[in-house]
């Protein structure tokens, strides 16, 4: 616990944390291409362990209520059960006071992979988090590199300099931040997303 404190109250990630084995692990059964698999990062033990506890402690109680209503991904009370009962419900609700409801679903391509450090730290600065703790955040995600797993073979170590982490404790809650702000023009359609799949309700 020395360990874990000295990093939270320093705002400072130790390196050997910063480096992760990504595996390769298919989507589809007999997967061909790239694109059929989906890297999960293998971080070391005290990273996500030190990863869980400012989740639980500071990242959680600091997002708003509104980041969460509509995302029922990435957090304790959230299921696909959930979002697809929510949506049947408001769907059936649309569909007693007008003839047909538009439903657009979008997959955010490579969603994890893609946030720009700074867009999600000027977020991040936005919420009631203290800064030794927004300096963790910034320790985490700046100086990481990977190598590839395939069985027992490594590939040479890259540093990557945008994304979350795919498996680590910390990213969900980071993509919950980035994506926090995305809401509906229009009072009368309806948003849910479930961690990066978003779907949009819009009555006739």
């Amino acid at each position: 616990m020395i360990i874990l404190n000295l990093s939270f109250t320093h705002g400072v990630v130790p390196q050997q944390w910063r480096c992760a084995a990504v595996t390769p692990v298919p989507k589809v059964n007999n997967p061909t291409a790239i694109s059929d698999f989906r890297p999960i990062s293998v971080t070391p033990l005290l990273s996500r362990f030190a990863e869980r506890i400012l989740v639980r402690k500071w990242l959680l109680p600091a997002i708003t209520t509104d980041m969460l209503v509509d995302q029922f991904g990435f957090r304790p009370s959230g299921s696909t059960q959930c979002t697809l009962v929510n949506m049947l419900h408001h769907v059936t609700t649309m569909l007693e006071k007008c003839d047909y409801v538009r439903c657009l679903m979008i997959d955010f391509s490579r969603a994890f992979d893609v946030v720009d450090h700074p867009v999600l730290l000027a977020k991040l600065s936005r919420l009631d988090l203290p800064e030794c703790i927004q300096n963790w955040i910034v320790s985490f995600l700046v100086g990481r590199c990977q190598s590839v797993k395939t069985d027992c073979l490594f590939s040479s170590q890259q540093h990557i300099n945008r994304g979350i982490i795919h498996g680590s404790g910390v990213g969900p809650m980071l993509y919950i931040v980035i994506e926090g702000d995305l809401h509906t023009l229009s009072r009368s359609s309806i948003m849910f997303k479930y961690a990066d799949d978003t779907n949009l309700l819009v009555p006739a």
